[in-house]
């Protein structure tokens, strides 16, 4: 197996493609078929799945007595050393992250626990995450608070502009924002440090979903500002599937309520309230130190210029097709891997229909659930894919229009 050494601290081009090659070697990704979609889940590195495998019957079989192999962890499966670990690569303090299971375990935690009253209004978005949408529903209907979906451009948008249309919507009695750092379906990328800063002025809570910016886009959670951000760590982080994390500002731990009681009677202000979330299966979060080492190796400014790369390998050359009506600003910063275009005279799903039938490619024809004439045809490149791939994506486009 090819080695990939420790480059955290070097540039490695976006098109050096016998590096990435390497990377792919090292996931080994079990397609059936080219799938350019992967906003779902990315596949974990060897060295992942081996420590996950070497300790699955081992976490299945021993008795809690002095004998307990996963001493260091917690019953959540947390230890001092993953949450230092996840602080360090994401620009926080250990005392501010704690361990989840996945990034709805994070957004449930901030969107039930955060004390509201009746009348209290809460801001989202028209591209919020479903769940999370119906989270907030929830409480609408049960406290009687009030949700209001704040209006942002589909596909380009200045961050002036949505800055604005936030501080337009923003009352007296707004006491929280929950936004997506990435709309997933089109790669726009919220100004998540100005919104932040503009809630912290008008004394509102400003949540961030995180899934699609962790491990994706260069971040620091202290310099967006935010007052809680939860991610998984099975999408672009390439991490054990069950495992993520939440974020919250250290001065506002006390502000949020956990989902289970601390059994442990931890203090209102320890961020380890959040974790007690009973059993769990230990022999995936053993191995998130694996695959932080990983994500170091190659660094994350490296992994964010590569999936930037993948993307306009195939969004540049087809924005130049006269019946291609791009979702997406490719010149906008920091940018990311995710795309989406429409084009004229094809539905969407039948593009993606064919393109999986005829080519064994495979993209995604979206719809925004919340305004249905917002959709569009998306892509996502991981890691894992090559610039090969995306090169047969882009003679299949042509052949297809040729034929339309």
């Amino acid at each position: 197996m090819l080695t990939i050494p420790r480059h955290a601290n070097t540039d490695i081009a976006p098109d050096d493609e016998p590096f990435w090659l390497a990377v792919r070697d090292k996931m080994k990704p079990m397609y059936t078929h080219t799938q350019l979609v992967n906003t779902r889940r990315g596949s974990a590195p060897i060295e992942v799945r081996d420590r996950i495998r070497s300790l699955v019957d081992l976490s299945l079989s021993y008795e809690l007595d002095e004998y307990e192999p996963f001493r260091a962890l917690k019953e959540s499966g947390s230890s001092i050393e993953i949450r230092t670990g996840l602080a360090s690569y994401f620009g926080a303090d250990s005392d501010e992250i704690a361990l989840m299971r996945n990034t709805m375990e994070g957004i449930a935690t901030v969107l039930n626990g955060l004390a509201l009253k009746p009348g209290d209004e809460i801001l989202a978005t028209n591209f919020c995450y479903d769940s999370n949408l119906a989270i907030l529903r929830q409480r609408a209907k049960r406290e009687g608070i009030v949700l209001k979906l704040v209006d942002l451009p589909f596909g380009v948008g200045s961050n002036a502009d949505i800055v604005k249309a936030f501080d337009d919507a923003i009352g007296e009695r707004t006491k929280l924002i929950s936004i997506p750092h990435v709309v997933a379906n089109t790669g726009l990328v919220l100004p998540v440090a100005e919104i932040s800063a503009l809630a912290a002025a008008r004394g509102v809570f400003s949540f961030v979903d995180g899934a699609h910016s962790a491990g994706h886009i260069e971040l620091s959670l202290k310099e967006l500002g935010c007052d809680a951000f939860a991610a998984c760590l099975h999408k672009w982080m390439y991490g054990p599937r069950g495992t993520g994390f939440l974020y919250v500002k250290r001065e506002r731990i006390a502000d949020i309520w956990p989902i289970f009681a601390s059994w442990s009677n931890k203090p209102v202000d320890s961020i380890e309230k959040f974790e007690e979330v009973g059993t769990v299966f230990k022999a995936l979060p053993a191995a998130i130190p694996d695959m932080l080492v990983f994500n170091e190796a190659i660094g994350q400014a490296n992994k964010s210029a590569r999936l930037r790369h993948l993307r306009q390998l195939w969004a540049a050359p087809l924005r130049n097709e006269p019946r291609v009506r791009m979702l997406t600003d490719l010149d906008a910063a920091p940018g990311t891997s995710f795309g989406a275009f429409t084009i004229d005279g094809i539905e969407n799903a039948d593009f993606a229909r064919t393109m999986l039938e005829k080519f064994q490619i495979g993209v995604r024809a979206f719809v925004v659930d919340e305004d249905h004439a917002k959709k569009g045809i998306h892509l996502s490149p991981g890691l894992a894919n090559t610039s090969e791939e995306i090169e047969r994506f882009v003679a299949a486009t042509r052949t297809i229009l040729a034929r339309r």
